[in-house]
Order: C-alpha cells, then structure tokens, then sequence
C-alpha cells in the first residue's frame, strides 16, 4: 500500500564522516512532523474566514500555514520560526492589489495608457521580488538567528527582465541561462546571520533541465497526436460521424484530463530536475545541502496529489500539501561542519548587529 503522506520518499540518515584531507563532515537530514489531519483543521478555518472578511483574512491564513510548515520542520533538532506580522502581508497585499487595479483601469482610458501602465507594471517586478524575497527571509529564523537576503533592487531588473525577455526572444533557446541566472542572483544573495550562501550550479545544468523537458513535451505532443490519429482511423474504418455531443464528451472525458495529467508531469518533472541541480549547489559557512530526489517519484507525487484533488473538490488539499513538503524534506540534507558552533556564531553577530527588516511585501517567494 502506497503511504499517501510520504510516498517512495527516502530517508536520508544522519552520519557522520571524513574525507580526505578535509576535516570531519556531519550529515543532518531534515524532517518534517506535520500530518493532514493536524493542517486540515488550520487550513478549513483559514478558508471559512477568507471568505467571510472577503480576502482580509488571507494574510493572517498565510501565517499560520508558514507556522505550522516552519514549526513542523526540524533540523539538527530545532525547528524553524516564521516571524512575520499578518498586518505586514496584508499591506503589502493592498500594494499589489491597487496596482493591478491601476492597471486593469488605465486601459479604459485610452490604449497608451494601457501601454504605459503595463511597461510601469513590469518595471516594478523585479522590485517586488527582491522586496518580498526579503521580507520572506528576515522572517524566517533558525536556532533564534534569522535569514537575510542583500541583493539590490538595480541587480534584480537583468535575472528578472532582460534574460527572461531574451529567452522569448530566442524562443526558449536563452531561457536555460536566465534561469541560471536568477538562480545566481537569489542563492548567492541570501544569508544566515551574516554568513552569505552561494550557488555553485553551472549553466551546463540548467540546459541539460531545458533539454531534458524539451524532450518530454515534444514525446507529450508525440503521444497526443498518436491519439488524434488513431481517433480518425477508427472513425473511418467504422464510418462513424462524433455527433456535437459526442465530441464534448469526449472532450470532458479525455481530452481534458489528458491535457492536465500532461502539464501535471511536465510541471513535476521540471520541478524535480530544477529542484535536485539547485539545492545540490548551495554552500553557506562551509556547510553544504544535499538533494536525493528521484524524478519519477515526485512526478508520481504531484500527480497522485492533483487527481485527488480534483476527485475530493479541493480537499485534499492539505493531505497533498503534508506529503509534498514531507517528500521534499526527507529528501534533502545538510553536511555540515560544526553545526552548533556555526549557529552559536551567528546569534551572537546578528544580535549585536540587528536586523534589517524587508518592507511589507509578500509574493510567496522564497528559500
């Protein structure tokens, strides 16, 4: 029987070894404790009330799902803190809504000022996401030391809009290199305490994931026009004209689930990939993190998760959201070097330095 919360997830033990000429090396898995029973309840609440204060709540709903996911995620024996104030999101929240507002409106005033807000729209993005990326982390704190994140706002407008936009251009053939290099701006900006990370993943694999998911989306398409093929030929051979009804049933029935299980395994596959090549090459203090992620398990998994679901109307939802972060954590460790010391190290530079807060904005980015 398949375990629904934590399906061909593998444990990574805690150990520890050496290498040569390298001094001793401390394995530390991470483990997640929560259940979909426990997160149900929150998150029905979260749900009940949203709708009653329609959307208010939603902030303060963000918060105590962090809190449950955060608190119920262990490292080295301590769990992790979220920190951040419902008040804030909501604010940040107000920002985000007036200017999508702003510009669902200018285009009734004349087609350049539809024009002019949407160039005004993109521009504040990378803004957004370096804000945000900061409030994320300032929030969220370890053994009482908390994350940061230092990029700029003038850095983020290259990773965020001019490779992006040249990936477009070149009609996905740049698009590997502007996700390597929005994973270089993000990992090697982020830090505990004072201590920096750093990514150490290459181009070279963020193509092998663009040609990777090239190859599955164009056996995707391969299979469904397979199934367009033998549709007409069984149709001919049988001299069996699809009535309009016919055709929308089998729409329903086939077509449509079709196309959802395809992204559903494509999303999932390009997750897994991303997910093993950049959590591979993060290194903070000399401590470095390890992913162990099979790709055909995780598809399994957010596939599993969006059929149910579909079939329970949405409530499965916190069971799906339980196994996916169990899966995900039981499957990524940290190697560490002195852990404890480490740590120690950090609460006592940033609580003599401070901490600078990120402004209220919340987009769910994040480590």
């Amino acid at each position: 029987m398949v375990d629904l919360e934590n399906p061909g997830g593998g444990e990574i033990e805690s150990r520890a070894f050496e290498h040569p000429g390298e001094e001793q090396l401390t394995t530390e898995r991470f483990e997640f404790h929560g259940n979909g029973s426990d997160y149900f309840r929150i998150w029905i609440v979260n749900m009940l009330f949203t709708i009653l204060t329609l959307g208010i709540y939603s902030a303060w709903a963000k918060v105590r799902s962090k809190r449950y996911f955060y608190g119920n995620t262990e490292l080295a024996g301590d769990h992790f803190d979220y920190l951040a104030s419902p008040i804030a999101i909501l604010k940040g929240r107000l920002i985000a809504v007036a200017a999508l507002l702003a510009y669902s409106f200018s285009g009734y005033i004349s087609l350049a000022a539809g024009w002019i807000a949407l160039a005004l729209l993109l521009a504040l993005i990378p803004l957004a996401v370096v804000q945000s990326r900061r409030f994320n982390s300032s929030n969220s704190a370890w053994r009482g030391v908390r994350f940061g994140f230092d990029g700029g706002h003038m850095q983020a407008y290259p990773p965020h809009l001019f490779w992006p936009a040249l990936g477009v251009a070149t009609l996905g053939l740049a698009m590997p290199f502007a996700w390597f290099k929005s994973n270089q701006f993000q990992f090697n900006h982020y830090r505990f305490g004072t201590t920096r990370s750093a990514s150490t993943a290459t181009t070279r694999g963020f193509y092998v994931i663009g040609v990777s998911l090239v190859i599955a989306l164009v056996a995707v398409i391969a299979l469904y026009l397979l199934y367009l093929f033998a549709t007409a030929m069984l149709t001919r051979m049988i001299g069996f004209e699809s009535s309009q009804a016919a055709a929308n049933l089998e729409a329903a029935l086939v077509i449509f689930p079709s196309l959802l299980f395809a992204y559903a395994t494509l999303w999932a596959f390009y997750q897994a990939m991303f997910y093993k090549l950049v959590f591979n090459n993060i290194e903070i203090g000399g401590n470095r993190l390890r992913n162990s992620i099979y790709s055909l398990n995780y598809v399994w998994l957010i596939v599993s998760n969006t059929f149910l679901i579909i079939v329970t109307l949405g409530f499965f939802y916190p069971w799906a959201a339980v196994r996916r972060a169990r899966y995900l954590l039981s499957n990524i460790s940290l190697e560490a070097r002195d852990l404890d010391s480490f740590a120690a190290g950090e609460f006592d530079h940033a609580s003599a330095q401070g901490e600078e807060f990120g402004e209220a904005f919340d987009l769910g980015l994040g480590l």
